[in-house]
């Protein structure tokens, strides 16, 4: 039955290839390099007979939409993951044990800026679907790959692509974000805001002149740290809470400081909104001003992603159980404690579950590398899906 054998088609060795081509490409953001990883992507799908479109987000910077059609027997289903990568700077380039774009094969890994975040995933369901185009093969319902750009940084490609129709009859979401092949059914949310506390300047020579805007932030951050946001602990996911990552403030060493910033990180269970984060704050600013006589700050939200999850009795994650029933391995579940393009992706209802290869625990640091295993069984899964999706 071609549908539960449709895994013995993948070619590791081109597997292989496609995922250090795209590493050799640094694609970093800052700036929004991903311009030649769109052509490669663009140039592998069409040269395997798959059509693509693509959006422009911003100048230089375009999302991929490739489309593999099927019987139309099926709902269509879309699998999505991003070109964009982290730099490699300052300290962090001397631990490298190779060349941090040199997608070297040594051991069983291949080692490389983004070879688990996330071109190893990408890599993975581009050679699923040119193995299906290739053998003409036809699964039950349309596949999608949305392959976007700057998922690194304000998520601007996803956001783009759920306003587009390019991507509207998708039916479910499969992100191929790292996740050491577990299924992960939930995922927290990220919210982040800069909080400016006022102060009133004054020359430095003058002792108790003005208002000193760092030390009243000061008192607003340990209040931040020593509390407790109020939220239902998730199964999976564990608590919500927030803590101080930047501060900013001050003009000169003689100038006492009439404004300084904190900026706010808030990770998120489902069942709390970004919004409930804020009206926290909200409080605890009101505490303060009852306490400080002239006690004011501002909140400038800049980033609110919703946390979510998906039902295991979920029809998508069904069909994955049975992908691996296919392969005779067990199914781990697990949840994200990151945000990827699927919390922009949901925006538009659709229910989604992250998989990939790689772990997230070595992203975004020295000897990023992603095992071959992991990479063979994670086409191997995005095959068999895309063949059981009736």
């Amino acid at each position: 039955m071609i549908r539960c054998n449709s895994h013995n088609l993948i070619e590791t060795n081109e597997l292989i290839k496609v995922v250090q081509d795209m590493i050799r490409i640094p694609s970093v953001v800052p700036p929004g390099a991903e311009k030649q990883v769109v052509e490669y992507v663009i140039g592998y799908m069409e040269a395997n007979g798959i059509k693509t479109n693509i959006q422009e987000v911003l100048p230089e910077r375009c999302n991929v939409v490739a489309r593999l059609k099927g019987k139309g027997i099926s709902t269509p289903i879309m699998f999505t993951g991003h070109m964009d990568v982290v730099p490699v700077e300052g300290e962090e380039r001397k631990y490298w044990n190779t060349e941090p774009f040199s997608g070297e094969l040594n051991n069983g890994y291949i080692y490389g800026r983004g070879a688990s975040d996330m071109k190893g995933g990408l890599g993975a369901v581009m050679v699923a679907m040119a193995t299906l185009a290739k053998n003409k093969i036809q699964p039950p319902g349309d596949i999608i790959l949305a392959a976007t750009v700057d998922e690194e940084g304000m998520m601007l490609g996803s956001k783009a692509l759920v306003k587009s129709n390019l991507i509207s009859d998708a039916s479910r979401i499969i992100v191929c974000e790292p996740t050491n092949m577990e299924l992960v059914t939930a995922c927290k949310g990220r919210t982040w805001a800069e909080v400016t506390v006022e102060g009133r300047a004054a020359h430095a020579s003058k002792q108790g002149a003005g208002i000193n805007a760092i030390d009243r932030a000061v008192i607003l951050a340990k209040k931040i740290n020593n509390y407790r946001v109020p939220h239902q602990p998730h199964d999976i996911l564990g608590n919500s809470f927030w803590q101080n990552t930047l501060i900013n403030g001050g003009l000169g060493h003689a100038i006492i400081p009439d404004k300084c910033t904190i900026t706010v990180d808030a990770r998120l269970v489902p069942g709390q909104m970004p919004d409930d984060i804020w009206g926290e704050m909200e409080k605890l600013i009101s505490e303060i001003k009852e306490e400080i006589n002239g006690f004011e700050a501002v909140i400038n939200v800049i980033e609110r992603r919703e946390p979510w999850d998906t039902s295991h009795d979920d029809k998508l994650v069904k069909v994955i159980s049975g992908a691996y029933d296919c392969l005779n391995i067990p199914l781990l579940y697990g949840g994200f404690s990151g945000t990827t393009d699927g919390t922009i992706f949901r925006r538009n209802g659709i229910d989604a579950v992250i998989i990939g290869p790689g772990d997230i625990a070595c992203a975004h640091k020295e000897n990023e590398k992603v095992s071959i295993e992991q990479l063979t069984q994670a086409a191997q899964i995005y095959i068999l899906t895309m063949m059981l999706w009736v």
